[in-house]
């Protein structure tokens, strides 16, 4: 026999989200990013959201000083993340979610960025039909730049993902 337990609040699926990105250094432009994410009801209200994704950051082509014989160009990074997130559902449409990510980023033919950041987003549900969601949210991602001397740099966004309920939201 199989059981399942329904929280109020929360609902497990699977999404597929695409959007903008800004990081906080005048070095970069506006990127955008994809991510593949679940969503695992584990309490009322409560859910863990397991993701990848990629992010593009795209460069403004700077170049800087190293010493004095040696410059370096700042190029375009592509991020790869692992992440999982505790989401808080604070009624059937709005939420918050944070939680851990492991990136690793590229750029020119260098790793230009590795490490252990943070996730921290805020969004609203909304519900097409009884499976299928919207979910809009905003998103700041801490990770470390350090080719280009940025250090811990915040990146924003905003993301529209699709979210497929595998069983209707109540």
């Amino acid at each position: 026999m199989i059981s399942y337990k329904s929280f109020a609040q929360s609902a497990s699926g699977i999404g597929l989200s695409y959007g903008a990105n800004k990081p906080f250094s005048n070095d970069y432009n506006f990127g955008s990013g994809v991510q593949l994410f679940g969503n695992l009801a584990i309490a009322n209200n409560w859910e863990l959201v397991p993701g990848i994704g990629l992010e593009s950051l795209n460069s403004k082509g700077r170049v800087y000083q190293i010493d004095s014989y040696n410059t370096r160009h700042i190029d375009n990074i592509s991020l790869i993340y692992l992440g999982i997130s505790t989401k808080y559902d604070f009624n059937h449409q709005f939420f918050i979610k944070a939680g851990p990510t492991l990136y690793v980023g590229g750029g020119g033919d260098d790793i230009a960025a590795a490490g252990i950041g943070g996730t921290v987003a805020g969004g609203y549900n909304w519900d097409l039909d009884e499976h299928s969601t919207l979910e809009l949210s905003f998103f700041t991602t801490v990770v470390s730049i350090k080719p280009s001397g940025n250090g811990t740099t915040p990146v924003a966004g905003f993301k529209i993902g699709y979210v497929f309920n595998f069983r209707e939201r109540r």
